[in-house]
């Protein structure tokens, strides 16, 4: 569907996923939560539909053994996730979101110890201390702010995309990049009209105030990144080293700082730029990009 190298392709998904949070704040003020992901993901599969249709990949999607894991993973990797991120934006910051997301990697590290047995290594240990430093830099700014409430609510979810790696691991070899993107879409969508029902019929009712800015941000968020953004990532992943892969995307932050001073929806401050460069680069340290990086 899109062929352009992977040095290309991974740029394209960095710069979607950096301006994704930035996006949907710009949104929040206008429409609930799961019933924007909802629309988004909706648009984002009516944009996939003409490549499923003609390559087929339907049968692959109505699997038996692939529906259940690609459910799984457009649950916990898109629907409940995104939809807490874009609520924990009533509270605080699109920057704070992105410099929080880092914290996914400590929960990496939790998870292959409980379920893998895999025990970290001092270098890991490091880099996650950098990690809880740069996030507790934000967390103790926020004070007992509302802030604090939205950095908590994003820490909090950030599990769930490791369950849905898991459950994208176990999806065919041969499934290609796009189908894979275009399965996190539509597969949201089932968990997300039920959550949506839910609050309709609980909560009272949903909020949809028509207008320029949220139709824009709503088309931007479906083809940006759930269209362009997925695609292209997984694209990239497919066909260069990993390690080159997240160590371009887990800079995402720095542009997500740019894109939201620009923007008015965040201010420069000491703690913020401290607790990214933290947060950063732990997460490198983690993940091995450093040392990788200067071997190859």
């Amino acid at each position: 569907m899109f062929r352009i190298a992977p040095v290309f392709a991974i740029w394209i998904a960095w710069f979607a996923t950096a301006a994704n949070l930035v996006i949907s704040k710009a949104a929040v003020p206008y429409v609930t939560s799961a019933l924007f992901i909802l629309l988004a993901c909706a648009v984002a599969s009516v944009c996939f539909l003409p490549y499923v249709c003609k390559t087929g990949g339907w049968k692959i999607l109505l699997d038996k053994k692939v529906w259940p894991q690609c459910l799984a993973m457009g649950t916990f990797g898109t629907a409940l996730p995104m939809t807490i991120f874009m609520i924990a934006l009533n509270y605080t910051t699109p920057v704070n979101g992105a410099i929080l997301n880092q914290f996914e990697i400590i929960y990496s590290l939790i998870l292959s110890a409980i379920l893998l047995k895999e025990r970290p290594t001092l270098r890991q240990i490091g880099g996650s201390l950098l990690i809880l430093l740069g996030v507790g830099l934000l967390l103790w700014q926020a004070g007992t702010t509302v802030q604090l409430k939205g950095d908590l609510m994003i820490i909090g979810c950030l599990w769930m995309f490791q369950l849905s790696h898991i459950f994208a691991k176990k999806l065919p070899a041969h499934m290609p990049p796009q189908l894979i993107a275009a399965a996190r879409a539509l597969f949201a969508m089932p968990a997300l009209l039920l959550l949506v029902i839910y609050l309709a019929l609980f909560q009272g009712p949903l909020q949809f105030e028509s207008n320029a800015t949220l139709w824009s941000t709503l088309v931007l968020c479906a083809v940006v990144n759930y269209f362009w953004g997925n695609t292209f990532w997984y694209q990239a992943i497919r066909h260069m080293d990993l390690s080159k892969a997240t160590a371009i995307i887990l800079s995402y932050p720095v542009m997500t700082f740019v894109l939201a001073v620009l923007l008015g929806q965040d201010k420069i401050t000491a703690f913020k730029i401290l607790g990214m460069v933290l947060a950063i680069g732990g997460a490198y340290i983690v993940t091995g990009m450093v040392k990788q990086g200067d071997n190859k």
